[in-house]
């Protein structure tokens, strides 16, 4: 049966699909006042704002006016401006009607950058309620898995959690009502521009140049209709600005309202998620302590079993000892060593960097280093030392041949002994599958990881693993489900045992694809294939070279496992062998490829003979 063109991996069911991660939001940066200020208007209304509404912009103010009296009174600036200083008032005048101006496109800038942030934490908070409800209901599924079917949830979701989906975040002009209100804002919406700005600065300008060169006469210097104008263009634009603030602020009580709501909603749900997973701690326990009552039993006698095999393959009589005997055999208190062993190892094996785990089908081995299996077995026998020194005197009997009634410290055990110790530790991984149980490493962090590459080279590097087991198998015509299972079992046994963090990492992020279209050749894969694992050996040799020896055989590995996942040729049968002569070469062809070019070095001048 070929397998190309598909995924090669278990289906999920629907209750696993829906425990995924939701997708990552893009990252979000805070609504700010200048984001609001696009373009050359409002850029120059920022720089403006900036200006003139600052302390030193007082301070100048102060200053020129306290000047422009004083010479006006007793300076060279009496004649031309005398008290009730006219000119300087008509400027005054002007530069409040600018100031008029400016503070209504402040207002809109800041009413446009509040309705942003209304917009950006109503979508926040729209976020944080989908993420409490998949919380909730992943938190559902194990009310029902804990409490058969029971949930163990006594209360409801909030209530705001519905009416926030339908109502949208509060804007300013959601507080514009009535006829006065719309007025208000089309006012606002007109003169809190920098057109408005332009028009009345502009106005000023050609008033004043129209009075200097004689086209109007009907207002000359010192310009009193015009500062009669100003002034009452200002009044109607602070009543403008008043009634803007009114909008502003009735707006951000709605904001502030929503926002009270929406954190009340959620410091509901964490109460309720809080209580649910208390409730669920309580079966937890009350299951974990059955559990553990139950693991330790048969830990503790597959222990004992492990020992008594290897004592009496030793060649040592069985019943010569207090511990050489069948389990039902033993004597209660060492029966209670071994339990007390069981209870100890899954700290021991944290020691080290490892985990152990259920497993429901044939997991593979994981082989301790030397390192690792001397500190686990000097953990287990201080252990045991700890015990007897804890024991009434006398000590517990001993369980194993050459061992004194007082256990010596580690470092004066003989080479002999400890050698026994270690090897005992070794069969671990054995003894636990043989209950259900499987070593996994979870803190070796030796070597470059996925980190340590792009996602572009990582992504190569996962195709080429595929792409040697794959050429391996189309060696002989078509992929076969026999050789992609041995491939994917491979590539998944590698994730949990391989010794190099590299290499479990990138199978443990392989999707298992092949890539293949329907109907491909040996023929027409092969430069492709070849291609792809020269570019991810060449990434390997650049970003990890110390890595690269590793990488290598580990396609040897996986080329070695296709070949060899079935018999192949011969007839009917009859002369077949696991590994044929087209598998051969398809495995030496990757074994090339995966050999990155190096430079080669200039060759060297030849030395020029001197004349004699």
């Amino acid at each position: 049966m070929s397998t190309t063109g598909t995924v090669v991996d278990t289906p999920e069911t629907p209750e696993q699909a829906t425990d995924h991660q939701p997708e990552q939001q893009p990252e979000q940066q805070p609504v700010r006042v200048a984001d609001s200020q696009v373009g050359f208007n409002g850029a120059l209304a920022a720089a403006l704002t900036r200006l003139v509404g600052s302390m030193p912009a007082l301070y100048v103010t102060l200053v020129v006016f306290a000047a422009w009296i004083a010479l006006a009174t007793w300076g060279p600036l009496h004649g031309a401006d005398p008290y009730p200083f006219p000119f300087l008032l008509f400027l005054d005048n002007v530069v409040q009607l600018v100031l008029c101006l400016a503070i209504l496109v402040g207002q809109r800038v800041l009413g446009a950058a509040a309705d942003r942030r209304a917009v950006q934490t109503y979508e926040n908070a729209e976020a944080i309620f989908e993420r409490v409800a998949d919380l909730q209901a992943h938190l559902d599924r194990h009310d029902h898995a804990l409490g058969r079917g029971v949930s163990l949830l006594e209360t409801g979701a909030h209530p705001w959690i519905e009416r926030h989906r339908v109502q949208h975040p509060p804007q300013a002009l959601d507080q514009v009502t009535g006829v006065n209100g719309r007025i208000a804002a089309w006012l606002t919406g007109r003169l809190g521009s920098m057109w408005a700005f332009y028009l009345a600065a502009g106005t000023q300008v050609v008033w004043i140049g129209m009075a200097e060169l004689g086209i109007q006469r009907f207002d000359p210097y010192p310009f009193a209709f015009m500062s009669f104008l100003s002034t009452l263009a200002q009044l109607v634009f602070m009543i403008v600005i008043m009634v803007g603030q009114d909008v502003l602020g009735r707006a951000a009580d709605r904001r502030s309202e929503q926002t009270l709501l929406d954190a009340e909603a959620i410091l509901h749900e964490c109460r309720r998620m809080k209580s649910r997973l208390l409730a669920q701690d309580r079966v937890i326990d009350s299951l974990a302590g059955y559990t553990n009552t139950q693991i330790t039993g048969h830990l503790a006698r597959a222990l004992h079993q492990s020992r008594f095999e290897a004592a009496v393959e030793d060649g040592q009589e069985p019943g010569s000892r207090p511990g050489l005997r069948p389990w039902a055999e033993l004597p209660e208190e060492l029966r209670e060593a071994n339990r007390a062993q069981a209870r100890q190892l899954g700290e021991q094996l944290a020691a080290i960097g490892c985990l152990m785990v259920p497993t429901s089908d044939a997991s593979p081995t994981v082989e301790f280093n030397d390192e690792e299996a001397e500190v686990l077995a000097r953990l287990e026998y201080e252990h045991r030392l700890a015990r007897q020194q804890a024991a009434a005197p006398g000590g517990l009997p001993a369980q194993r041949e050459g061992e004194p009634p007082e256990l010596p410290p580690w470092e004066e055990l003989t080479d002999r002994a400890r050698a026994r110790s270690v090897e005992a530790v070794r069969r671990l991984p054995d003894v636990l599958a043989d209950i259900g149980f499987q070593i996994l490493h979870t803190a070796r962090a030796e070597g470059r990881g996925e980190l340590d590459f792009t996602p572009e080279q990582w992504l190569t590097l996962q195709k080429a693993l595929m792409a040697a087991g794959v050429l391996v198998a189309l060696a002989e015509g078509v992929v076969d489900a026999d050789e992609m299972f041995a491939l994917v079992k491979l590539l998944r046994e590698a994730s949990i045992s391989h010794p190099r963090r590299f290499v479990r990492e990138l199978t443990a992020s392989s999707t298992f694809e092949t890539g293949l279209p329907p109907g491909t050749r040996y023929a027409d894969y092969e430069g492709p294939a070849l291609q792809l694992i020269r570019a991810a050996a060449g990434i390997v040799a650049e970003a990890a070279p110390e890595e690269l020896a590793d990488f290598r055989a580990f396609l040897a590995t996986i080329t070695a496992t296709v070949a060899d996942a079935n018999e192949e040729g011969g007839f009917f049968g009859l002369g077949a062998r696991a590994r044929v002569p087209n598998e051969a070469r398809a495995m030496e062809a990757v074994r090339a490829a995966a050999e990155p070019e190096l430079p080669q070095a200039p060759p060297a001048p030849k030395a020029r003979r001197r004349k004699a």
